[in-house]
C-alpha cells in the first residue's frame, strides 16, 4: 500500500511541477512566435486555413471512431479553420472531380490497393489542388496552428516542412535506406498549386509505374516492398523532391545534409524547413518538460498508431 501511495504522490508532484513550469515561463513559451500577434487575413496568406486528415479503414471497420483520434484537438487548436477527414468514398469523389484534365491521376489513385501508398498519394493531391495543412490521423497538435509560422512571415510562406530524422541528434538510422536527414510527410502545410507538390505528384506517378513495369504487371497487381513504398510515395521520395526543389531555389544548398543539426527554422524562398522536434514531439513536450530545448517549442506529436510495414 505504501508503495502505491508513494507512486501516486510522485505522479501528482510531477504534474504540479510541470504546471508550475509552464505558468512561470509564459514569455519563453512564445519566444519563437509572439502569441496574440495580429494574424494576417486569409486573402493575404498563401496557405489556406484548412486541415486535412485521411482515414482508410482496415478490413472489418466501416466508420471512424472520432473518440480514438485527435480531431477535437485539431479543431480547438485552429479556430476559424476548416476541418475534413477523407475516407474511401470522399477520397474517390475528390480525385474524380478534381483532375479531369489529367486522367492518369485518377487512374493511378484507383489502381492502388496498398493503403499506405494510397494515403501518401492522396495527401499530395489534396495539398497540391486545395492547399492547407495535412496531418496523419494519429497526430495531435501541441501549439495553435496560427503560431506555427511567425505572423510576419505568413504572407511569404507557401510550404512548411519539418525534419523527420536528423542524424546529428538521432544518430544513424537502423535500416540502410534512411538518409542522415529525412523530411517528414506525416505533417505538411502548403499553398495550392505549389510547385513542390506538383513535382511530388508527378514523381509518385512515375515511380509507381516504374515498379509495376519492372514486375511486368499492371499497377493494381504490383507488389510493393517496404523500400519501394518509401521510395515511391513515402518519406524517401518526399525527401528527394523537397531537397531538389530547395537546391533550385538556393544554389548554396548542396542537399539534405545541409540541414543536419538544424536548430531553428530555415527559410529558402517561400519554403520554411523546421527542426526535427517540431513535428516529432516527445512525451515531455506535452507537459512542457523539455527544458534542454531552450524553449524551442514542438508543434505536433505523432503517435505512430497506423503501422503500414509488411509483416514478412
Amino acid at each position: 500500500m505504501w508503495i502505491a501511495i508513494a507512486a501516486t504522490f510522485c505522479l501528482l508532484a510531477s504534474e504540479f511541477a510541470s504546471l508550475q513550469f509552464r505558468q512561470q515561463r509564459p514569455a519563453a513559451e512564445s519566444a519563437e512566435t509572439p502569441v496574440g500577434s495580429i494574424h494576417p487575413p486569409a486573402s493575404e496568406i498563401p496557405i489556406p486555413r484548412q486541415i486535412w486528415q485521411i482515414f482508410f479503414p482496415p478490413p472489418g471497420v466501416k466508420t471512424l471512431d472520432k473518440g480514438s483520434t485527435y480531431a477535437s484537438d485539431w479543431v480547438s487548436m485552429a479556430p476559424g479553420y476548416g476541418y475534413a477527414v477523407l475516407g474511401n468514398e470522399e477520397a474517390a469523389a475528390f480525385v474524380d472531380g478534381s483532375f479531369a484534365s489529367r486522367p492518369e491521376i485518377a487512374a493511378t489513385f484507383h489502381a492502388l490497393k496498398n493503403p499506405a501508398l494510397k494515403s501518401d498519394f492522396l495527401r499530395y493531391l489534396l495539398l497540391w489542388h486545395r492547399g492547407g495543412t495535412y496531418s496523419d490521423i494519429d497526430t495531435r497538435p501541441l501549439v495553435p496552428l496560427e503560431d506555427w509560422v511567425p505572423a510576419g512571415k505568413r504572407r511569404e510562406i507557401g510550404l512548411v516542412v519539418g525534419l523527420e530524422w536528423d542524424a546529428a541528434r538521432d544518430g544513424h538510422y537502423a535500416d540502410p535506406w534512411t538518409p542522415d536527414v529525412q523530411f517528414c510527410q506525416w505533417t505538411i502545410a502548403a499553398a495550392p498549386n505549389h510547385p513542390v507538390l506538383a513535382r511530388m505528384v508527378n514523381y509518385t506517378i512515375a515511380a509507381l509505374s516504374y515498379v509495376a513495369r519492372q514486375q511486368g504487371r499492371t499497377l493494381d497487381q504490383a507488389d510493393f516492398s517496404d523500400f519501394q513504398i518509401l521510395n515511391s510515395t513515402g518519406p524517401l521520395a518526399w525527401t528527394d523532391v523537397v531537397s531538389e526543389s530547395i537546391r533550385e531555389r538556393d544554389p548554396q544548398v548542396s542537399g539534405f545534409r545541409d540541414f543536419l543539426g538544424l536548430r531553428s527554422p530555415r527559410y529558402i524562398g517561400d519554403i520554411v524547413v523546421l527542426p526535427v522536434e517540431k513535428f516529432r514531439a516527445e512525451f515531455a513536450d506535452e507537459w512542457g518538460l523539455n527544458i534542454w530545448r531552450k524553449n524551442r517549442r514542438a508543434l505536433v506529436r505523432h503517435y505512430y498508431n497506423g503501422g503500414w510495414k509488411r509483416d514478412d
